[in-house]
């Protein structure tokens, strides 16, 4: 048994943890029901009028957002505003779209209506909604919203209508109003019910069972970089996907915890691509979930490199081909076993000299390849070092990429090293963040001392730079 159902994600405020509560400019010292939104400042706005609109106050909004002199804020400023009421009429908001977003969603959310919602966002095919969508959404517009909803519950196998209310600490009848429903009313397993109560803005999640919680970071996706979604399911299941039409690496633990990374090539053209994903439990019965994800430009630039007589034969398909298809073979593996956490480090501390993703030429030929890597200057000797903990999969010598050295930190992420003057590890060597691993030098295609570090997630080349300023999964 499989089925199906098409998600298109939308986001326009986005939705933040809690912070801590706040007293109201009203003296109210009352926890505002919400949480955190983005607001983009308007003309003739100030962060008095702004905390007003929001139930908030002006300290608060001060230090989410680091502001010093309260009193200095500019057009078009977005601000985090912690606290933020959903339902304070009037209040414009910017939502971007995530996985279980939904039209109904978001309009009972923000006590909106559809018509609004359609309006200011030019909306025609609400259905063509994708995560990372950033909307603009008028909170209580036209006094039209529909009943306040706590959540969202998908009936399971065994209950009815009487259990859920019971379970759900609501009265039946109040439970009925909310779903326009008569009793007794038979329900079906996976049917989509709405808990009546006070609203949790992005609580409101619209996922088919087995399907939990649906997690894309980053949003949008950028060419060039790693992508990860985090899936939770009801119970113990398997989950598979593909992005693009090529397939995800999944690793589960916990038995109902499904991690994913995947790399966007740098070369993708920007624009928005499904993202399929399915579950599959014990007895068989599959659940389809569609996505659509954003990809943006990574702003690229691009440089000439000029090797000497002696170096040109390594531009050569006879010698870069079968070097470039045993890397790629090494760096596309995967591992079930984690061995990075956190943030990753840097493995040079001498100067970046060249960025991830910089279209080239080589002696004034065509920008048809990329930088596949960042370069650290350094002089000859200088170390090497582990960003995060691995296992030595490749530690040789080879044409190109001279005195190379490769890691497997597990779940489809490896990291390579190239042109060093030596390699301080061998393969099968379990490797510690920070550990010595090699020295800089300019072995290979190379210019002159220099260190390049690689990154391949799931099969792909991605910038390295990223997993230094955010953790995965």
């Amino acid at each position: 048994m499989r089925r199906t159902l098409g998600i298109g994600l939308i986001v326009v405020a986005l939705v933040l943890p809690r912070g801590p509560v706040a007293t109201a400019q009203d003296g109210s010292t009352a926890a505002p029901v919400g949480s955190t939104t983005i607001h983009v400042v308007q003309r003739d706005e100030n962060l008095f009028r702004i905390a007003m609109k929001y139930g908030t106050t002006v300290e608060a909004i001060s230090e989410a957002n680091g502001i010093t002199y309260p009193r200095y804020i500019a057009v078009g400023q977005r601000l985090l505003i912690p606290n933020a009421r959903a339902d304070t009429p009037g209040a414009v908001v910017t939502h971007v779209v995530r996985p279980g977003d939904s039209l109904e969603t978001l309009v009972r959310t923000y006590h909106t209506t559809a018509s609004s919602l359609a309006e200011a966002n030019r909306l025609t095919n609400p259905a063509r909604l994708y995560v990372g969508q950033e909307l603009t959404i008028s909170q209580g517009a036209d006094g039209s919203a529909p009943a306040a909803a706590r959540q969202i519950h998908r009936v399971a196998a065994g209950e009815n209508l009487a259990r859920i209310a019971l379970a759900a600490g609501v009265p039946l009848v109040d439970l009925l109003r909310a779903n326009d429903l008569a009793f007794p009313t038979p329900v079906f397993t996976g049917q989509r019910l709405w808990i009546p109560g006070e609203s949790d803005p992005g609580a409101l999640v619209d996922l088919p069972l087995p399907f939990s919680a649906v997690v894309v970071k980053p949003t949008p996706a950028i060419q060039g970089q790693t992508t990860g979604i985090h899936v939770t399911t009801a119970g113990p299941a398997t989950l598979t996907g593909d992005f693009m039409g090529y397939p995800i690496q999944v690793a589960t633990h916990d038995a109902n915890q499904h991690d994913a990374l995947f790399g966007i090539h740098p070369f993708t053209e920007p624009g928005i691509y499904p993202l399929n994903l399915v579950v599959t439990t014990p007895d068989g019965a599959q659940t389809a979930l569609a996505l659509r994800v954003r990809v943006d430009s990574g702003g690229y630039g691009s440089e000439t490199i000029s090797l000497d007589a002696g170096q040109l034969n390594l531009l050569q398909n006879d010698v870069t081909e079968p070097e470039w298809q045993r890397i790629a073979t090494v760096m596309s593996g995967f591992t079930d076993q984690r061995y990075f956490d956190g943030l990753m480090g840097l493995p040079s501390t001498g100067a970046i000299t060249s960025q991830f993703g910089t279209r080239r030429d080589y002696n004034g030929g065509s920008l048809n390849t990329f930088h596949s890597g960042t370069d650290f200057g350094g002089g000859p000797g200088s170390p090497v070092l582990a960003p995060a903990a691995g296992v030595v999969v490749l530690a040789e010598h080879v044409p190109v990429r001279g005195n190379a050295t490769v890691i497997d930190h597990g779940w489809g992420v490896y990291t390579g090293y190239w042109h060093q003057t030596e390699i301080l590890v061998s393969v099968g060597e379990v490797v510690r963040a920070g550990q010595k691993i090699g020295t800089i030098g300019s072995t290979g295609r190379s210019t002159g001392p220099h260190l390049h570090w690689e990154m391949w997630v799931g099969g792909t080349q991605v910038n390295p730079m990223q997993w230094v300023q955010q953790a995965f999964p």
